[in-house]
């Protein structure tokens, strides 16, 4: 489930297509295995011995020891095509593309007739994403099979992906010339002149889809897109009101309504639509799901949030068995930032189905948000049950417990999450040494927070959180000032006009001694501050008092202490730099 914004538009939708039967046909050669190489008699005994044991070892699931086998034969004899073949088979396997892709040609160019190597070559190519090599295959490919379409095609649109886009208009025409039209000749030919910006001959393309297929809605649906697309939705209304005579409640078609109408801004229309489409039953959960992400990831032309809070409650009112229609509606209402309803669609989703663990973290996801620390506390500790030592729960929950200041609890989590992360998962590692130099120095352990900031900066330098609370702890200590000085600049370079980064570097030169740089910055945080806080106000008063502005110092450790009264806090520090009427550290 999850947050993954799914883009269905039809155009990216066909480009998955296409590609996916490029895909589909490599993996095919992939999986059926070719006839063996006919050992001839001019092999030598030891060759065949060589090979058959190589076969053995891979059938077994040796590869490495099949690969020595293979590369011993190939050292004795070099132009044994298929043991360089079965190579680049082991090296596809270990995801070696490199050394597969050189196998592979080696294969081809020793018995260049042989489809499978030129096949596999095409599959490394791919997997690689080696665009610009993958047409001559198709060559080779055309060479050997001149009637096969399919080998056109995929040519073509390899082309296409390169934006050799003459090249690949000229390969659709010998396709058409050979074999016919096909209908995956005018839906691309019309991707590439929109790639061209040749808008006219785009539409004649799909036009020309329309007259050979009149009873297909594909063209319709395709072309009334475009017209959306290049700002004429009229005409994409004109032509989905036709279709919809021939087409009768047809999904595709009042979703093509839908996004008109949302560009012409004319919303209760687009949602009406919208919701017919929704209702309908030949869409299922998952092809509604993809709806509602598809409308909350459109910031061109964004539907309005309720007629969105609508339809995700409908999902829910239409599958009211189904785990993942709560969830959807939970994804929905967080996207927009409506979180008390967010946790009650995930809970929900929960008691149908506590089995599914992408749920737990967007609850505990958006409890912290709420910042209901005693919640993330409770439900992490259930998730936890299900699913033990998975490295995202525990740093959820941890976090839960460091919200709460049970910093004891927080650190248990933490280095538990620390310990059951992938080395590879760079993002969390950051955060997770980012909240354990938080925790660390919260427990009084310094030389750990500061090891723990130090490796989160090593994995992200541009890590402005860590930069920052690196520099504000060791101000407060009064520590390695010229080293918390310039990582507090850093992380106000990377965050400009934040306040709390802002009062970090003011209190980082007010340790330095630098009166007047130090007022310049704290009275910049108080400006960006949307709700200034009895700390930025004490800091502000500590530095007008340094510079000799007394009178000003106690009115702002007065604010500090009206502010800090309110909320519970010990004002007995400041108490007494009012009564002695001087900064006192």
């Amino acid at each position: 489930m999850g947050q993954v914004i799914k883009n269905v538009c039809f155009f990216q939708w066909l480009i998955t297509m296409v590609w996916g039967l490029i895909v589909g046909n490599a993996a095919v050669a992939q999986q059926v295995a070719p006839a063996p190489r006919i050992l001839t008699a001019g092999d030598s005994l030891l060759i065949k011995e060589l090979y058959f044991k190589g076969m053995q070892q891979k059938s077994a699931g040796q590869l490495a020891t099949a690969e020595k086998t293979f590369d011993k034969l190939v050292l004795l004899q070099p132009d044994n095509d298929a043991a360089h073949f079965e190579l680049a088979r082991i090296y596809i396997e270990k995801e070696d593309y490199a050394e597969a892709e050189r196998a592979a040609k080696h294969a081809a160019a020793i018995k260049p007739d042989n489809e499978w190597y030129w096949s596999m070559l095409g599959d490394i190519y791919k997997k690689t994403g080696n665009i610009k090599a993958m047409p001559a295959v198709f060559d080779e490919l055309i060479r050997l099979h001149p009637d096969k379409i399919s080998n056109y095609q995929e040519k073509a649109y390899v082309l296409y992906l390169d934006k050799q886009y003459e090249a690949s208009l000229a390969t659709y025409d010998t396709v058409a010339q050979r074999f016919g039209e096909t209908d995956e000749q005018y839906l691309t030919k019309s991707q590439i002149y929109l790639a061209q910006n040749d808008i006219d001959a785009a539409i004649r393309e799909l036009e020309a889809l329309i007259d050979r297929k009149p009873k297909d809605a594909k063209g319709y649906i395709l072309l009334a897109e475009l017209y959306t697309k290049i700002k004429e939705s009229r005409k994409a209304i004109t032509l989905l009101d036709d279709a919809s005579v021939l087409f009768p409640n047809d999904p595709l078609i009042l979703l093509g309504k839908s996004d008109a109408y949302l560009a012409m801004n004319k919303q209760k229309l687009a949602y009406d639509f919208l919701r017919q489409a929704f209702v309908s039953t030949a869409l299922d959960i998952d092809a509604k799901a993809g709806i509602l992400y598809t409308a909350i990831a459109n910031r061109s032309h964004p539907m309005a949030p309720e007629s969105l809070t609508k339809l995700a409650d409908l999902l829910a009112e239409t599958y009211p068995q189904e785990a993942k229609a709560y969830a959807v509606k939970g994804d929905v209402y967080m996207q927009l930032q409506q979180l008390e309803p967010a946790q009650q669609a995930y809970l929900k989703a929960l008691d149908i189905n506590r089995y599914i663990e992408s749920i737990w973290q967007q609850l505990l996801q958006v409890e912290l948000q709420m910042r209901k620390y005693n919640d993330v506390e409770m439900h992490g500790k259930e998730a936890l049950k299900l699913f033990q030592n998975h490295p995202l729960l525990l740093f959820f929950t941890g976090h839960g417990f460091l919200g709460n200041r049970k910093y004891q609890e927080a650190r248990t989590y933490l280095e538990s999450a620390l310990n059951a992360a992938n080395e590879e998962h760079t993002p969390l590692l950051t955060q997770l040494y980012s909240n354990l130099g938080d925790t660390y120095h919260a427990l009084d352990m310094h030389a750990e927070s500061d090891v723990a900031y130090e490796e989160a900066i090593a994995l992200d330098s541009t890590n402005a959180y860590a930069l920052n609370n690196y520099a504000y702890y060791l101000a407060m200590r009064k520590e390695k000032l010229p080293l918390a000085a310039a990582m507090s600049k850093k992380s106000n370079e990377l965050m400009p006009d934040y306040p709390s980064y802002q009062d970090t570097y003011a209190w980082v030169l007010f340790q330095q001694a630098k009166y007047d740089e130090a007022l310049e910055w704290i009275q910049k945080a108080i400006k960006n501050a949307e709700d200034v806080s009895a700390t930025l106000l004490e800091h502000y008063g500590d530095i007008l008092a340094k510079r000799g502005d007394i009178k000003g110092a106690i009115a702002q450790w007065e604010k500090a202490m009206t502010i800090s009264e309110s909320v519970g806090k010990d004002i007995d520090k400041l108490s007494k730099k009012i009564d002695a009427r001087q900064f006192i550290d």
